[in-house]
């Protein structure tokens, strides 16, 4: 049986491809996935869509990470926590600049919690939140958290507001909402209702 056809830039199948839908985006702040090994081959992965459109972007793949591989001095962790200051708060705040770089950790829940845990120099940076105006559009993965958010929607979230220009970090959103409707048009219509929409109304 011959393998599936892969798209080698967005590391989707090839029926699948994102690339036409990616738009360049030239942020700002440095923005760097540290990513579940679990996530990188999931078809409706997305955070390749940040990496893919963000100039100033990375993605590192594995459980535990080498601290030198970031200037901790100005470092951002992208992360709910009580401690956490609003990134709307620092577009004006004199504590970051143009090095500055944000880190946003790509898995589930579960698994993103436990990256932190496993990296104490993680836990010792200062947290960020961003302020969600709707729910997650990611209508086929399940997160515990009323305010989870899709990779991509988080990078979204922060860059618009550490810019005050949600219009320019819209192609993000875009690709997500193409992504996520390929998915769901090749899944039965029954099945999508009874494990997708039928279930988010039992939890609400």
């Amino acid at each position: 049986m011959s393998k599936r056809a892969v798209c080698k830039r967005c590391s989707k199948a090839a029926s699948a491809c994102i690339c036409a839908t990616i738009k360049s985006i030239d942020n700002q702040h440095f923005l760097h996935i540290l990513q579940d090994p679990s996530e990188e081959k999931k078809a409706v992965g997305t955070a390749r869509i940040l990496d893919l459109s963000l100039k100033r972007s990375k993605i590192s793949i594995g459980e535990q990470f080498n601290a030198a591989m970031f200037d901790l001095a100005n470092s951002y962790l992208v992360f709910p926590d009580e401690s956490a200051v609003p990134a709307q708060q620092l577009l004006h705040s004199r504590d970051i600049n143009c090095n500055s770089q944000f880190i946003l950790l790509d898995g589930s829940w579960k698994k993103a919690y436990k990256l932190l845990m496993s990296n104490p120099f993680l836990q010792a940076l200062p947290k960020v939140s961003i302020n969600i105006d709707q729910k997650s559009a990611y209508r086929i993965r399940k997160s515990p958290r009323e305010d989870g958010l899709s990779t991509v929607e988080a990078g979204y979230y922060l860059l618009s507001q550490l810019e005050n220009n949600s219009e320019k970090f819209k192609p993000l959103l875009d690709s997500f909402a193409y992504m996520i409707d390929y998915q769901i048009s090749k899944i039965p219509a029954e099945i999508y209702q009874k494990n997708y929409v039928d279930k988010q109304e039992e939890q609400k």
